[in-house]
């Protein structure tokens, strides 16, 4: 252990170590759709199986979080970030060698996404530790490392592969990521972190649970938690479908093999953008969190639905950048949204059991739209069900929008009869006929079910 003061120079260079690491996942994440172009044309197989091998490494990146709090809990950041960046590159590098696709299901799929899922937590979670004051910046700030590498794996892969063919990329691909064992040294653990790891893991995007109680599965009875956590199977099932055949896709209206990975740049380039902008919206005092983030998700769904009506090369690119740009709002504003919905105390609990959703959807996603593009034949129809889901996702978070409305309406009430009766209280005279006999203030509205009840419920 060192002493490294918080906020300091040290955290810094942890930042830049964690925007490393991110930008390595993101690379190799969110390029699903090159991995499928250049898999089917490599192994010739059905594209339900091909889609399903490329939807894994991102599936497992969520299954690996709780996993890795567990991890870092017991042997702390720097060990779980760098048996995680072992794992990613070993994944990549044994995929060389690969002779059948159910071997780069273990490799590609299992090994590389579980490994990435453990070297973010980590990444995450000292981020918590070095930072204190500019925490929610720092942690922003990282965030565009995902967007960093997929605007510049979508152009390596492609020059990678036609050079040193698939198997060439895989190798050179592993190599770069043992750069995450690399930046997980920086990871030093601080003489003042005498507070139990456990506590700062639970505030990251973890499935944690508390050291001597469960998970608060209770959250399961409020509708508005239960509809958000649809929403999220419904979003990654549609983004999930939406990465994975965009680059095929952009070869029918004229794209090359050399230029199919713009259309995924170009997303790239706006979702960084996006963050940024929906970071200071919902710093706006005036501006709902989770109004921003619905009406942004319906706007997604519209831009991938028209993007087979407009099939041109400007079509596709204008409207993959706004796709990008309306996206980016669950990088931005996921966080608060469960925030507003949970509440405080039950915020670690919120985080961690939705993400098992997000991984839901995105395993159902990628072999949804093979079986699509099996049955028809068309990429168009997957467009048309990626459009028509992320509307879906947008219409379930109604309800915890009406939720915390309602919420938010009950605390003004609250707050206007404690003035009304701090008023009244010093001039009697003008409060005849608002007391009952005992000198207690008459209820003038009395609701059907009691506040607990129906927070609870909603």
């Amino acid at each position: 252990m060192i002493a490294i003061r918080k906020d300091g120079g040290w955290a810094w260079c942890i930042l830049l170590s964690v925007i490393c690491c991110q930008t390595i996942l993101g690379g190799v994440i969110f390029s699903s759709g090159i991995f499928y172009v250049i898999f089917k044309e490599a192994l010739n197989s059905d594209p339900v199986v091909i889609s399903w091998l490329c939807s894994l490494p991102m599936t497992m990146w969520y299954f690996a979080c709780p996993f890795g709090s567990v991890i870092t809990n017991r042997f702390g950041c720097r060990k779980c970030a760098f048996i995680g960046g072992i794992m990613a590159a070993a994944g990549l590098i044994l995929g060389f060698f690969a002779e059948s696709i159910e071997y780069l299901f273990f490799t590609h799929g299992l090994l590389t996404g579980f490994g990435l899922g453990l070297n973010y937590i980590a990444c995450m979670a000292v981020m918590n530790i070095y930072f204190d004051k500019y925490k929610t910046i720092a942690t922003g700030i990282a965030s565009t490392g995902h967007n960093i590498g997929l605007i510049v794996y979508t152009q390596l892969m492609n020059n990678l592969q036609e050079n040193y063919s698939w198997r060439g990329m895989l190798f050179i691909l592993g190599a770069l990521s043992f750069n995450l064992c690399t930046c997980s040294t920086a990871m030093f653990p601080l003489k003042s972190g005498k507070v139990s790891m456990i506590n700062e893991v639970k505030e990251i995007q973890s499935n944690t649970v508390k050291k001597k109680e469960n998970v608060n599965l209770s959250l399961f009875r409020k509708l508005s938690f239960v509809s958000f956590c649809s929403s999220n199977i419904f979003t990654n099932l549609s983004l999930g479908i939406f990465i994975l055949h965009l680059p095929s896709y952009s070869k029918e209206v004229g794209f090359t093999e050399q230029t199919f990975g713009t259309v995924l740049m170009v997303f790239g380039v706006t979702t960084f953008v996006g963050k940024i902008v929906y970071s200071l919206l919902g710093q706006h005092p005036r501006l709902d969190e989770t109004t921003l983030y619905t009406f942004s998700l319906t706007a997604t769904g519209v831009c991938i639905f028209l993007i087979p009506v407009l099939l041109t090369e400007t079509g596709m690119l204008t409207l993959s950048g706004l796709v990008g740009f309306f996206y980016s709002v669950t990088g931005a504003l996921l966080q608060a949204v469960i925030f507003k919905i949970v509440g405080y105390d039950r915020f670690a609990d919120g985080v961690g059991l939705s993400l098992p959703f997000k991984a839901a959807g995105n395993l159902i996603g990628g072999p949804l739209a093979g079986v699509l593009l099996t049955i028809t034949g068309k990429y168009t129809f997957s467009f048309y069900l990626s459009g028509i889901c992320m509307t879906v996702a947008s219409f379930l978070m109604f309800l915890p929008l009406l939720s915390h409305r309602r919420r938010d309406r009950r605390e003004n009430n609250k707050n206007f009869n404690t003035v009304y009766e701090m008023n009244i209280s010093n001039d009697k005279e003008q409060a005849n006929g608002l007391y009952a006999a005992n000198g207690a203030l008459k209820p003038t509205f009395k609701p059907s079910l009691g506040d607990e009840e129906c927070d609870r419920m909603l």
